[in-house]
């Protein structure tokens, strides 16, 4: 009997397989309409390039959950939610209460939990500064968009690619359980961020939470679990390597720490 020979890649049907140090990562960039058409659909062309904008402007950082969550610790944290955290006068400013102390909440802690900058920050404009009758023709690729025919904007009337923006944006950035129609700040927003100007997402994602905190709503839904746990466990429980302010932005996960997690419960 013949020796047994291993399996190729050929033999399984993948092909010649070369190693990565023989060729050179091609960088994608937007796909241009006037070139040679390059995908099968135009949804998947629209997927395409919302992806790819989405990694320019630093938006897909926030969609990763690089940490568990505990959903008892992050309800304990908005029940005992500080409403003066904003207050500039207040002794607590950015510091809310849990597990019997006070820890830092702030927007630079959520830019350097997800590694945002803010470098080249266009602050979004108010309903005052922006013509809505612009917003509309933009969102819903007409001219005769405004006045709406309905009191809210409408999902299902964005241009495909409006559409996956907005599924992000209610997914990761603004999120909410109501997608099908949404109001002239969420139109702002998508405008915003269609045309690629970057926000402050530290800052707004603090605003986000505060809001959803503060909001006198016994049905809330709990919105940037990962976020919250990370960066109450590691003022809770620092490691015994760094002192209290380097723990409170420690790179390192927190199963790192000595300390036992499981004792919260969550």
């Amino acid at each position: 009997m013949p020796p047994k020979r291993k399996a190729t890649a050929q033999d399984k049907g993948k092909g010649h397989v070369s190693g990565s140090s023989t060729r050179t990562r091609h960088v994608a960039e937007p796909p241009d309409d006037g070139d040679i058409p390059r995908f099968h659909t135009d949804e998947i062309k629209d997927c395409y390039t919302t992806t790819w904008t989405s990694k320019h402007c630093g938006w897909h950082k926030v969609a990763d959950a690089p940490h568990a969550a505990y959903l008892i610790l992050v309800r304990e944290f908005f029940d005992n939610f500080n409403p003066d955290i904003d207050v500039l006068e207040s002794p607590h400013r950015y510091k809310t209460w849990v597990r019997g102390q006070w820890i830092c909440f702030s927007p630079t802690m959520i830019d350097r939990y997800y590694g945002l900058t803010r470098t080249e920050v266009v602050p979004l404009p108010s309903l005052h500064e922006l013509d809505m009758a612009l917003v509309a023709r933009y969102l819903y690729g007409r001219d005769d968009a405004w006045p709406l025919a309905t009191p809210q904007f409408m999902h299902d009337q964005l241009t495909r690619k409006l559409r996956v923006l907005h599924i992000f944006v209610s997914s990761h950035i603004n999120p909410t359980r109501q997608r099908m129609r949404f109001t002239e700040h969420r139109a702002i927003l998508l405008h915003h961020l269609g045309w690629l100007y970057k926000i402050d997402l530290g800052a707004h994602i603090f605003e986000f939470i505060r809001e959803l905190a503060t909001a006198v709503d016994s049905q809330r839904t709990i919105q940037f679990s990962c976020l919250i746990s990370r960066l109450c466990l590691t003022q809770l429980f620092p490691t015994k390597e760094a002192d209290l302010p380097a723990a409170l932005l420690n790179s390192h996960s927190v199963e790192n720490s000595e300390t036992k997690i499981a004792a919260l419960g969550g």
